[in-house]
């Protein structure tokens, strides 16, 4: 019987052919660069044939690596489908279970929802994942996760999306700009500079979408990376900021800030899961979503 390159050999190029780098390709597989180096060089004398061209900066596949690499990918996909068919033929919630979520979500709920999904499942082994929705969208794809937790509208292909509630923005401003225990109208935000996020994320493009902000590209504007520097900003007068309504409670504001509701109808995010249609798991995202609507219905 002839020798057979290793699914984990395969695994190996795959990640090289994604990240074009031996040291990165490495990290994705958990291992040192030299075995993962070691593993590929075992294929190519399995093969008879060189798959990495090793004569450039970065790691490029050889005309013949770029052959077979659509086939490997095939046989990987395979068998990821012959696990997950044995993992669900199994007992619900049990096995390993890959979740995603975005960084506005993950700090105000994904401790609670770790610790009483694993109260209650603890042959339920979570993988957890933060990342922007986009990246958490092609990681679905690929594979590397199963579900990601994160904010509507998106707009994705070949996913099912579950809703699971509707979250209120809140503004956070300097204390005196809006007058006290008051709240407000969306129009009245244009007279202000408002801070947002980075591109990138969804939360700034939702709450532009939401509240209708005309933020020019010439304008002088400020952007971050999380929720913790706008606050810092506003602390500081330099702008007012829109909040999801989860963080509210677990930030710590001073006096120089003020929370800011809107009338009604206010602006909103949408909070839900998305996973690839045709997952064997959708069971157990549902089961997920049930947790996830408790926990938000109990701290409302």
């Amino acid at each position: 019987m002839a020798q057979l390159p290793t699914i984990k050999q395969m695994q190996y190029l795959i990640a090289l052919k994604q990240t074009g780098s031996f040291s990165t390709a490495a990290e994705k597989c958990y291992v040192t660069q030299s075995t993962l180096s070691a593993g590929i060089a075992a294929m190519e004398n399995i093969l008879g044939q060189e798959v990495v061209d090793r004569n450039y900066r970065k790691a490029r596949l050889t005309p013949f690596g770029q052959e077979i690499i659509g086939k490997i990918k095939t046989i990987i996909e395979a068998s990821e489908s012959i696990v997950e068919y044995a993992q669900n033929t199994g007992a619900p919630m049990t096995g390993i279970l890959k979740i995603g979520i975005i960084p506005t979500i993950a700090p105000y709920m994904l401790p609670e929802i770790v610790k009483e999904i694993q109260n209650d499942f603890p042959d339920l082994h979570l993988h957890l994942q933060e990342d922007i929705s986009e990246k958490l969208i092609e990681k679905i794809h690929s594979g590397d996760l199963d579900v990601a937790l994160m904010a509507f509208p998106y707009k994705s292909d070949k996913t099912e999306q579950l809703s699971l509630f509707d979250e209120e923005f809140v503004l956070a401003a300097p204390t005196g700009l809006y007058p006290a225990n008051d709240k407000i109208s969306i129009k009245q935000l244009n007279n202000h500079n408002i801070l947002l996020l980075n591109d990138g994320h969804c939360l700034r493009d939702h709450a532009l979408e939401a509240c209708k902000l005309d933020i020019k590209p010439d304008s002088s504007t400020f952007s971050a990376t999380s929720l913790i520097t706008l606050i810092q900003m506003v602390e500081q007068g330099n702008g007012a900021t829109l909040l999801p309504e989860m963080a509210i409670k677990h930030l710590h504001l001073s006096k120089q800030t003020s929370l800011i509701r809107f009338h009604s109808p206010a602006p909103k995010r949408t909070i839900g899961l998305c996973w690839l249609k045709n997952n064997r798991k959708k069971q157990d995202f549902i089961t997920i979503a049930e947790y996830i609507r408790t926990i938000h219905s109990k701290n409302h």
